[in-house]
């Protein structure tokens, strides 16, 4: 079996992969039949395109010539019929037999898949404008389909959310017609939706500067348009509600996720966290998304869940720039900073910071939110009151990145406090995954580590999989029975076999023992 490639040039290779060598009008003659497929090309059409300017009979002459040289070259021969004559499908396959297959099937990423540049790209026959004119309208009408299948493919992965691929769809497009408005158009507005304003910026400033070299004079009003909007949307808004409402005062400090600045809110005149996404985040993510899932985060009223007050884009400037949310400003201290200094916490305040966000766990769960990501750094210490923040950003997150944060190798959430289930990718999670975590972190608080550490990330997964959390009061024996029954069943490997809601644990954790004093 031989394999014929017409995209991005004209090759001819043998089973091993080696080039067989015809010489130029043999390969043209078969690029005719492989264009012509199952219908075949007669004979005369060869003559018209491969020696139009030979007399009739020389020109007969030369094609039984060129048919008789390939059977030579190829025992067996590769062409069927007498008159229209074709390619033996079983001894000649071709990319572009498998290109209208795979349309016609309606496989669309297969197809531009095996477009790897323009038909018989750099291949020509000097003494034959027939067949070069003939050439011009099928590389006009493939490359037409190529961009058909490719639009396609992007308007499918828009409205699906995943905006790693329409990008890379509308990337492909604009590469394959770099001079075109409509292409280059599509590919900024994608990537400004998907929150990349620097690439958006970028691919505008390329595509001008390829038309003010190529064709001066050319207005390009369709781009220029929508960065007039895109800038109009950027744009602070000094009546308030977007990134001009917030004056950055210092940074407070840094996260997996975010950089979290101490900031004015000019509207109220009070202190708030700002909290802007790491430029890998806010890459992968979408902002459309984002600021309809922080949307409804921040219906979340509870007196132990830090309320979200407002989300936006910052845009570039000499402060920070991109996603961001804001948060109020908690004067106190994190329980990862308490612990860094304690240690091991008094077990009434143990149990009190528990017993409060997991209360703080099943208002939320009840209004269908799930944290994902409770932590020792999440739960926040003001005034003898523990707050939860950060509730469901990284949702949020893996909502509005989806494919992209995989796909640019983004993991969210800390091993050493996720429940087995998210830490082997588990999407359908639900509220007993909070409950391991905050398990997880009620453990810490008991006895200086958490339930399971190891050297990679990889490592501790496995050990929430497999292994069994040592017993409380091995390592601590003051712990209340109760509380210890309680922990345990928090961190069952399975979730059917933890509490059903937080709210039973927190009633499982005051059932034996109830503190008596502020946190």
């Amino acid at each position: 079996m031989l394999r014929l490639d017409v995209f991005g040039g004209l090759t001819l290779l043998d089973r091993d992969g080696h080039h067989v060598a015809p010489q130029r009008r043999r390969l043209a003659l078969l690029a005719l039949l492989a264009t012509a497929g199952d219908r075949g090309t007669s004979r005369d059409k060869l003559i018209g395109y491969l020696w139009p300017e030979s007399a009739a009979e020389n020109a007969r002459h030369a094609l039984e010539q060129l048919l008789y040289s390939l059977r030579r070259q190829v025992p067996g021969g590769l062409i069927l019929g007498t008159d229209p004559l074709r390619l033996d499908p079983d001894k000649v396959s071709s990319d572009l037999a498998d290109f209208g297959s795979r349309t016609a099937q309606g496989d669309l990423a297969g197809a531009v898949a095996l477009y790897r540049g323009p038909f018989l790209d750099g291949f020509y026959l000097s003494d034959a404008p027939e067949f070069e004119r003939w050439t011009e309208r099928e590389r006009a009408r493939l490359a037409g389909e190529y961009a058909r299948a490719l639009r396609t493919l992007a308007e499918q992965a828009r409205s699906d959310g995943k905006h790693t691929a329409e990008v890379d769809y509308r990337r492909q497009l604009a590469a394959a017609d770099p001079l075109g408005e409509k292409a280059a158009t599509e590919l900024v507005r994608g990537l400004a939706e998907s929150g990349d304003w620097v690439g958006a910026s970028r691919a505008a400033r390329e595509y001008q500067s390829r038309v003010r070299g190529e064709l001066p004079g050319v207005p390009v009003r369709d781009l220029e348009a929508l960065l007039e909007r895109l800038r109009e949307e950027r744009r602070p808004d000094e009546a308030g509600g977007s990134a001009g409402r917030y004056v950055v005062e210092r940074e407070l400090g840094r996260g997996s996720a975010a950089i979290v600045y101490l900031a004015r809110d000019r509207r109220y005149d009070r202190s708030v966290a700002l909290k802007v996404l790491r430029p890998e985040l806010a890459t992968a993510t979408d902002a459309r998304r984002f600021r309809l899932e922080i949307s409804i985060l921040a219906r979340l009223y509870h007196p132990h869940i830090l309320q979200l007050y407002d989300s936006g884009v910052m845009p570039p400037g000499p402060g920070p720039a991109g996603l961001f949310y804001v948060m109020p400003y908690v004067r106190g201290e994190s329980l990862r900073q308490r612990l860094g200094r304690e240690v091991q916490l008094p077990i009434e305040d143990a149990v009190a910071i528990a017993r409060t966000v997991a209360d703080a766990l099943a208002y939320a769960h009840a209004q269908g939110v799930i944290h994902r990501d409770v932590r020792p750094k999440n739960i926040l210490l003001e005034a003898g009151h523990a707050l939860v923040a950060d509730f469901g950003i990284a949702a949020v997150l893996e909502a509005a990145g989806g494919e992209r944060l995989s796909a640019a190798g983004i993991v969210l959430g800390v091993p050493e406090y996720s429940s087995p289930e998210q830490g082997a990718g588990g999407s359908a999670l639900d509220g007993r995954t909070d409950i391991y975590s905050l398990g997880c972190v009620l453990y810490e608080m008991l006895t200086a580590d958490p339930p399971f550490t190891g050297a990679t990330r990889a490592a501790v997964f496995a050990r929430h999989r497999s292994d069994p959390p040592s017993p409380l009061r091995t390592v601590r024996p003051d712990v209340p029975p109760g509380v210890e029954r309680a922990v345990l069943r928090a961190l069952a490997k399975r979730p059917e076999e933890r509490f059903l809601t937080a709210a039973e644990f927190a009633a499982a954790l005051g059932r034996d023992f109830r503190p008596t004093r502020m946190i």
